[in-house]
């Protein structure tokens, strides 16, 4: 069984991939997934294939040892930075918690421009807490996540109205996001590296052609093991491996 990790358009890449070509696998979400990362329940796992955010990659880290410890092969889908233009505008920053404080300044500074400044999250769900904690009461915070029951629950739980909760599946090219952050007013946009693929390099264009600051969360240095920087390249190695088979454990090369 593969174990897929990563509510992610790379994770939903894989997956589709997977049912397509008939291969058996499991989805878990993030919070499940670190449940198994805790218990290293780690049985009828063949492979476990790690498509999960740069940020939350790193608390995996107990599962990854146990698959190691286990001999099961942990494949890690390591996508190369995105490009970042020259822009005054474009904040980068090193961890999670560096992008809040730097958000934090930026929402300070804005308010004396705007009677309530909006941030546009599109850092998914994780986290989530920790951010409204941190602004909710600053600025008015617009988040958009997957079309998925769960995760708009998560944010209405949190206190997110339905008016500022967009569910929506990317990608989305820059038109489709100027014409979001331009409907909603935002005066700033939170986002991840996620990669071309994953849309940033849409994102930051369609925000700084608004004018519009941006907080970028970069990408973590590359994590240890196996890792492959393509979807393309992740299901050519699942192909030359021989994946699915009867469930034998063998080692990376």
């Amino acid at each position: 069984m593969i174990f897929l990790l990563g509510e992610t358009a790379a994770g939903r890449e894989i997956a589709a991939e997977l049912t397509f070509r008939g291969i058996e696998f499991r989805q878990p979400a993030f919070d499940t997934a670190l449940e198994t990362d805790q218990g290293l329940n780690l049985t009828d796992i063949s492979l476990v294939i790690d498509a999960a955010h740069p940020g939350a990659s790193s608390r995996l880290n107990q599962l990854r040892s146990g698959c190691e410890q286990a001999g099961i092969p942990y494949v890690r889908l390591e996508r190369p930075a995105t490009m970042l233009p020259a822009s005054p505008l474009l904040y980068p920053a090193d961890s999670w918690e560096e992008a809040l404080t730097r958000l934090a300044e930026r929402v300070e500074a804005l308010q004396g421009s705007s009677r309530r400044p909006t941030v546009f999250v599109t850092t998914g769900s994780y986290q989530l807490e920790s951010l409204v904690s941190r602004l909710a009461e600053k600025a008015r915070l617009v988040v958009r996540v997957l079309p998925e029951g769960r995760l708009v629950q998560k944010c209405q739980d949190l206190g997110f109205s339905p008016r500022d909760i967009v569910a929506m599946q990317g990608t989305f090219s820059k038109d489709i996001n100027r014409s979001l952050f331009k409907f909603y007013g935002a005066n700033l946009l939170l986002t991840r590296d996620s990669g071309a693929p994953g849309g940033t390099d849409t994102k930051i264009a369609a925000a700084l052609s608004l004018g519009m600051e941006v907080v970028l969360v970069k990408r973590a240095a590359a994590s240890q093991g196996f890792a492959l920087p393509s979807v393309k390249e992740l299901l050519a190695w699942l192909e030359s491996e021989g994946f699915p088979d009867d469930g034998a454990r063998r080692q990376i090369r």
